[in-house]
């Protein structure tokens, strides 16, 4: 081959290679073009005749230097190889990011003539590395920094605050109620309000802090930079007022807020990442003290938080080395007075700590991700315990166990529940679980289809803790349950507070009328058993009856218990019936002697408390009270007397006369007569004898609303 075709082909072939190819003149001062291929011309969209006798420099945007020219310019000095790439613009102004690889080209002599580059046109890759990054750093759906960029960034702002001597602060924003509008409203509507709330945080921030999402429906805010606490209480109340105002979609206005924790740092950590722990916690607390408000961490959270963790670290050991165990309270029933079901309730001996109360043990199992196992681990032991006291000739006691509301939620809990029965040869109807209201809170649909799958199993529904979790009664009427529970903060004053009293009785007569049983927790005294049985409860459980027990121990209760309704009580006496009230012994003495004569059953008391407990456990018609007593006055007794025991007659004797107090006890029919100290024995008699006719003539139920 000639050399002159040798050239020919080595200029075809540069002029259909795929890389762009410039060659400049090395003895010009500017390093002039002299030549670009066609792919050149593709590339950058300048042709030869507009670059012939130009630097290369005009590819570049601006005049700005980066380390990537600085090394072209450097090479080009030192006539050597060169790599890099650059960030060029085409002729119509589009971005060309070009990967550069430039080699000089020597003469005979070994002096540098030209200087030849091929380009790359690397842009969409360059595109797709970034738009990857992006990803990777940030939400995909509100484009704000993600939790990874978020804690790089308070890294950052830590170190800066360290250098400089400034204060950051992290808000940690939880939006409240999202869920039921995400559930109710589809999820396009929940995704365009966090799109919505990003963009409204956004706006509200200065630059250089950041906003960023946690996940769901959490968000980020870091103030750096800060110079003192009014800026970022300034900001809390913004953002509160900000999130608070409707956000307006196809279907309509959306109303939603937002509660906020915050904490402040100088930056003196060991690790950024503890912040948003502290504005977490911080945000619980504003969960629990309303919603729609911002709250400080402090150091008793910290605190709480380092217990907690032990605690968690702790549990799984315990698991692992089966310190747990099953406790069985004895239920009651009031018909019978016979134990007629127990309930399996976990215990956990901690070594240093005594026994760890149940809700501090159910939220440590929560946080260790234990719950579900624990849940499964109380259910079989349980119902093989039941077995076992089957085979002891107790074959009727029902055994109920508490559910956790993150066990019933799972998909597949009903069918946990039949492979349960089936491994232990349980009979389902001998198995009874509780489960608090708050399940029917949020998903009922979905909580009524789980309790309809479990009736059909055969197993026992109760409602747990009823009355404190503000549930739906047009929900609860199409629940498929047996049972209610009523809280034991209601059973406490129950003897002695009328609010506590009608709320046990409203639910017990609600109950009855959607034929449910009800369940009173935490009966401690004989007067609370005997009103609650006065007031139609149908089964009873607390230490009174018979406090949780281990296994083995419980089966000897069982077996030497005898019924409840051979102890004695008031309620059976059929005499009428006297109360006297007197914080003076001889008086009460004094009146026990002239009233027995006339063949009533007194009983005598002389304190109020002392008086609710004898009204609890008996059947009493008439009440004779001093007025002036050390704990509470007469008037005033019989006030809650009334409202407890509305069919007694209700009478006050005392040396002490206030007329406006007088007048305002009979206007409110507290009082049926007031009568004066010291007193005429025969007419005392007669006023008595009327009282007991009074109560007769007009019924039960009716004397104390006349």
């Amino acid at each position: 081959m000639t050399a002159e075709m040798s050239l020919q082909l080595l200029q075809r072939s540069v002029e259909s290679t795929y890389n762009g190819i410039v060659i400049c003149d090395a003895r010009q001062p500017d390093l002039p073009i002299i030549y670009v291929n066609p792919a050149f011309e593709r590339m950058t969209g300048y042709t030869l005749a507009e670059v012939r006798g130009r630097n290369c420099r005009f590819l570049q945007p601006e005049a700005i230097d980066l380390p990537e020219l600085e090394e072209l310019r450097t090479g080009l000095r030192e006539q050597r190889d060169i790599h890099v790439v650059l960030r060029n613009c085409r002729k119509n102004g589009e971005l060309l990011w070009n990967e550069l690889f430039i080699s000089p080209v020597l003469d005979a002599e070994g002096e540098t003539t030209h200087f030849v580059g091929v380009l790359n046109d690397v842009t969409e890759q360059r595109r797709y590395e970034s738009e990857l990054m992006f990803t990777i750093n940030h939400d995909v759906l509100t484009g704000l920094p993600n939790r990874s960029l978020l804690e790089d960034r308070l890294a950052q702002a830590c170190s800066m605050a360290r250098r400089y001597r400034k204060r950051l602060a992290v808000l940690f924003i939880d939006l409240d109620g999202f869920k039921p509008i995400n559930d109710s409203m589809g999820h396009n509507i929940g995704d365009q309000l966090l799109v919505e709330v990003a963009g409204r945080l956004s706006q509200q921030v200065r630059v250089g802090d950041t906003v960023g999402r946690m996940g769901s429906d959490e968000f980020i805010v870091l103030l750096s930079d800060l110079d003192s606490e009014a800026s970022v209480v300034d900001a809390a109340e913004r953002l509160i007022r900000i999130l608070a105002q409707p956000y307006v979609f196809d279907g309509g206005a959306v109303h939603v807020t937002a509660s906020i924790g915050i904490t402040l740092s100088d930056g003196q950590l060991e690790h950024s990442a503890q912040l948003i722990q502290q504005a977490d916690l911080a945000m619980f607390k504003a969960k629990q003290a309303g919603r729609n408000n911002y709250q400080w961490f402090t150091d008793d959270l910290d605190h709480e938080v380092v217990e907690r963790l032990a605690l968690r670290n702790e549990l799984r050991r315990a698991i692992q080395d089966s310190a747990l165990e099953l406790y069985y309270q004895p239920q009651v029933d009031g018909r019978s007075g016979r134990v007629t079901g127990i309930e399996a309730l976990l215990r956990w001996q901690h070594p240093t700590r005594g026994f760890i109360p149940p809700l501090e043990l159910i939220h440590a199992a929560e946080d260790a991700g234990q719950i579900i196992f624990l849940s499964l681990w109380v259910l079989e032991a349980a119902c093989r315990f039941n077995r076992r006291l089957a085979e002891r000739g107790l074959a009727d006691l029902v055994v109920a166990v508490n559910i956790s509301a993150v066990f019933f939620k799972r998909g597949d809990f009903v069918e946990s529940i039949g492979a349960v029965l089936s491994r232990t040869g349980m009979p389902a109807a001998l198995l009874e679980l509780e489960i608090t209201e708050s399940v029917f809170l949020d998903e009922t649909e979905s909580a009524i289809a789980t309790l309809r799958a479990l009736k059909e199993l055969g197993v026992r529904i109760a409602i747990d803790d009823f009355g404190t979790g503000f549930s739906s009664l047009s929900s609860l009427k199409r629940l498929a349950i047996d049972r209610v529970k009523v809280h034991q903060s209601f059973i406490k004053d129950i003897i002695s507070d009328r609010h506590d009293a009608n709320i046990t009785q409203g639910i017990i007569s609600m109950a009855h009328h959607l034929r449910l049983e009800v369940v009173a927790e935490g009966v401690e005294t004989e007067a609370q058993y005997f009103f609650l049985r006065k007031i139609q409860c149908d089964v009873f459980q607390g230490y009174f009856l018979g406090r949780p027990l281990p296994a083995d121990e419980i089966v000897r209760f069982l077996g030497d218990r005898p019924a409840v309704a051979t102890l004695q009580s008031g309620g059976e006496v059929r005499r009428p019936t006297l109360l006297l009230l007197d914080d003076e012994p001889n008086v009460l003495r004094a009146l026990g002697r002239l009233l027995r004569r006339d063949g009533y059953e007194i009983l005598m008391a002389n304190r109020a408390e002392e008086a609710f407990e004898i009204l609890a456990r008996n059947e009493v018609q008439v009440i004779i009270t001093d007025q002036r007593m050390p704990e509470m006055c007469g008037t005033e007794f019989l006030s809650r007397v009334k409202g407890l025991h509305p069919d007694t007659v209700r009478i006050v004797l005392s040396g002490y006369t206030d007329l406006s107090t007088v007048t305002e006890a009979i206007n409110q029919g507290a009082v049926y007569k007031f009568l004066l100290k010291p007193w005429d024995d025969e007419a005392l008699r007669a006023v008595v004898a009327e009282a007991f006719r009074y109560w007769s003539e007009n019924g039960k139920g009716r004397a104390a609303r006349d």
